[in-house]
């Protein structure tokens, strides 16, 4: 039986940059609505998008929809998050608590090997 595709969307703009940041979710929210296996990996500037507030104010524009809006319809289509701990630790001193609900700290290793995995399409924000 042939694997199905996954798909892994890293993510490292962060929120000094939202129009771009929004972009991701609405991808990895359309895999995953397809049915693949789907994850974001937010790394280097990526976690800032996950620091309190921050998904509730971010938006595109002063009257766009804020950004925990793709947030939450990335969640609902089943797109797993997962956050670098140093990226998220050492340059947004954000602690254990401190990722929202179905989001969970990964790290350089996890990121390799998902990377390395034939059946995964990365794409790269």
């Amino acid at each position: 039986m042939e694997q199905k595709k996954k798909f892994l969307f890293v993510v490292s703009t962060g929120k000094n940059e939202p129009k771009k940041a929004f972009t991701p979710f609405y991808y990895a929210a359309a895999s995953a609505s397809m049915g693949f296996e789907t994850y974001l990996f937010f790394l280097a500037e990526g976690p800032s998008l996950l620091m309190k507030g921050v998904p509730e104010s971010l938006k595109t524009t002063e009257d766009g929809e804020p950004l925990k809006k793709v947030i939450d319809l990335a969640l609902r289509n089943g797109v797993k998050m997962l956050c670098c701990s140093t990226s998220a630790k050492v340059i947004w001193k954000m602690g254990d608590g401190d990722l929202p609900a179905g989001a969970e700290y990964a790290g350089a290793v996890t990121l390799i090997e998902m990377a390395a995995d034939p059946q995964v399409a990365v794409f790269y924000f």
